[in-house]
Protein backbone atom coordinates (compact mmCIF):
# COMPACT_ATOMS: atom_id res chain seq x y z
CA UNK A 1 0.00 0.00 0.00
CA UNK A 2 2.90 2.51 0.97
CA UNK A 3 4.56 1.27 -2.71
CA UNK A 4 1.43 2.78 -4.41
CA UNK A 5 0.51 5.56 -2.74
CA UNK A 6 4.71 6.70 -3.40
CA UNK A 7 3.97 6.12 -6.87
CA UNK A 8 0.63 8.35 -6.80
CA UNK A 9 2.71 10.79 -4.84
CA UNK A 10 5.72 10.77 -8.22
CA UNK A 11 3.30 10.25 -10.99
CA UNK A 12 1.98 13.67 -9.62
CA UNK A 13 5.69 15.66 -9.01
CA UNK A 14 5.91 14.23 -12.51
CA UNK A 15 2.67 15.65 -14.14
CA UNK A 16 3.32 19.01 -13.21
CA UNK A 17 7.25 19.54 -14.14
CA UNK A 18 5.82 18.32 -17.71
CA UNK A 19 3.17 20.90 -17.12
CA UNK A 20 5.45 23.45 -16.27
CA UNK A 21 7.87 22.67 -19.02
CA UNK A 22 4.72 22.88 -21.40
CA UNK A 23 3.13 25.96 -20.31
CA UNK A 24 6.23 28.45 -21.29
CA UNK A 25 6.24 27.48 -25.48
CA UNK A 26 2.41 28.20 -24.63
CA UNK A 27 2.53 31.64 -23.19
CA UNK A 28 4.77 32.58 -25.75
CA UNK A 29 2.25 31.87 -28.31
CA UNK A 30 -0.37 33.24 -26.30
CA UNK A 31 1.43 36.46 -26.02
CA UNK A 32 2.03 37.03 -29.34
CA UNK A 33 -1.47 36.33 -30.54
CA UNK A 34 -2.85 38.55 -27.55
CA UNK A 35 -0.73 41.27 -29.07
CA UNK A 36 -1.75 41.38 -32.71
CA UNK A 37 -4.35 43.68 -33.47
CA UNK A 38 -5.50 41.92 -36.68
CA UNK A 39 -6.55 39.14 -34.19
CA UNK A 40 -8.15 40.34 -31.37
CA UNK A 41 -8.74 44.10 -32.71
CA UNK A 42 -10.17 46.64 -29.72
CA UNK A 43 -9.23 43.85 -27.08
CA UNK A 44 -5.42 43.10 -27.61
CA UNK A 45 -3.33 43.58 -24.41
CA UNK A 46 -1.89 47.14 -23.39
CA UNK A 47 1.20 48.28 -22.13
CA UNK A 48 0.75 47.25 -19.04
CA UNK A 49 -0.84 43.28 -19.71
CA UNK A 50 1.82 42.57 -22.28
CA UNK A 51 4.76 44.13 -19.83
CA UNK A 52 3.40 41.62 -16.81
CA UNK A 53 2.72 38.77 -19.61
CA UNK A 54 6.13 38.93 -20.83
CA UNK A 55 7.40 38.65 -17.12
CA UNK A 56 5.03 36.11 -16.02
CA UNK A 57 6.37 33.91 -19.60
CA UNK A 58 9.82 34.60 -18.73
CA UNK A 59 9.32 33.27 -15.05
CA UNK A 60 7.91 30.07 -16.66
CA UNK A 61 10.19 29.83 -19.21
CA UNK A 62 12.77 30.01 -16.48
CA UNK A 63 10.81 27.30 -14.04
CA UNK A 64 10.82 24.71 -17.07
CA UNK A 65 13.93 25.33 -17.60
CA UNK A 66 15.21 24.70 -14.31
CA UNK A 67 12.41 21.61 -14.54
CA UNK A 68 14.65 20.26 -16.68
CA UNK A 69 17.58 19.95 -15.54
Amino acid sequence: MVCVMYLAIALLVLSAIVNGIAAGPFLIVMMLISRDSTVMGKYRNGKLAATMGWTATAIMCVAGAYGIG
